[in-house]
């Protein structure tokens, strides 16, 4: 009797030794715990949580006697849960209008750098033979796995032409222009207290629309000065299987006047709207009670879901002061300002 019982706890524990040793289940498929814990790892990685960020650094210095200038450098960035970045997209809207003779050269097409493409025309000047667009990939790529204060630490150094450009061999490499605004507006891109959340579950991508219309400026006169009003909307998108996934808005508006002689005078910016936020002051005349940056959120919000065909299509109508306004009552109820501007650079920035 005990010679059995000592058999049969044998043929038992040797079964469940085979049982915890097992790699396979009855499907073939790996069971194994380390395996089971790395499926896991790639689910998390794969379904996370991001952050889309919007930095636009304004600059209006080259604007010089005869030509108005302005030079918005724009980055927008996914972070995730830990602040690094994911993703990078970096355009530059640098308008230009002439003011010779005290005449507003309106009614161009501004066309960004990366709208520009080759046509920039860099690559022939460049050391390392690469167009802007190029170069500005380089960099959007350089800064993945970084936090905003990691970019802000690339050291810099200045060339021969007085250009601040990537002390970084490896960055220097494939990047050779000045890259002290687009360190900065990918800092302040990854700093942004108005980030849209959302969860992804592959890699996500962002692109920039960017827009420019110039129809508030206007020619000088002897007792008055022009304005060169080069405005610019943006739209920074992320787009998963042809829909918007996350969308931020921003206009910048600098206003500069020249003279009748066409002398560059007074320039006038305190920043983006959607920085400005209160600042803005648009609360106490709207309808609605709402902050012009609370009204593009509304936007983003509503966009969100939608192809870019059916953000080309949403309606609009001219309320009583001319604007472009949605006509769809949901939309409207949470945002009443023009949207014919943020519809264009959404549409373009998902047509990239």
């Amino acid at each position: 009797m005990k010679k059995i019982l000592s058999i049969f706890l044998a043929l038992f524990l040797t079964v469940a030794l085979f049982a915890g040793c097992s790699d396979k289940t009855g499907d073939g498929k790996d069971t194994d715990t380390k395996d089971t814990g790395a499926a896991s790892d790639t689910k998390k990685e794969e379904t996370g949580e991001y952050k889309l960020g919007l930095g636009v650094l304004t600059d209006t210095d080259s604007s010089k006697d005869g030509t108005a200038q302005v030079d918005a450098t724009i980055a927008a960035v996914i972070t995730d849960d830990k602040g690094k970045i994911v993703d990078c997209y970096i355009d530059v809207a640098q308008n230009k209008m002439s003011v010779k003779d005290g005449v507003a050269e309106k009614g161009q097409t501004y066309k960004t750098k990366q709208e520009q493409g080759t046509d920039y025309g860099m690559k022939d000047a460049s050391d390392i033979g690469k167009e802007w667009n190029e170069q500005a990939a380089f960099f959007a790529g350089f800064v993945k796995g970084m936090t905003g204060d990691e970019v802000s630490a690339i050291k810099t150094e200045k060339n021969a032409g007085g250009s601040v450009v990537a002390a970084d061999e490896d960055l220097y490499a494939g990047c050779t222009i000045d890259i002290s605004d687009m360190m900065q507006a990918v800092a302040k891109a990854c700093k942004d207290d108005q980030a849209y959340s959302f969860r992804l579950e592959d890699s996500p991508k962002v692109r920039i629309g960017a827009v420019t219309e110039d129809a508030s400026s206007k020619d000088a006169a002897e007792d008055a000065d022009g304005l060169a009003a080069m405005y610019t909307s943006i739209a920074a998108v992320v787009e998963q299987d042809g829909k918007a996934v996350a969308c931020c808005i921003d206009v910048i508006e600098p206003k500069i006047s020249f003279s009748k002689d066409g002398k560059i005078g007074e320039i006038k910016f305190d920043g983006s709207k959607r920085e400005l936020k209160e600042d803005y002051g648009m609360k106490d005349a709207s309808g609605i009670g709402k902050e012009w940056y609370e009204q593009a959120s509304a936007f983003s919000d509503y966009v969100a879901g939608k192809t870019s065909k059916e953000i080309a299509g949403i309606e609009t109508k001219k309320n009583d002061s001319g604007h472009v306004v949605a006509k769809d009552a949901d939309l409207y109820a949470g945002c009443t300002v023009s949207i014919d501007q943020w519809i264009a650079a959404a549409e373009k920035a998902m047509g990239k």
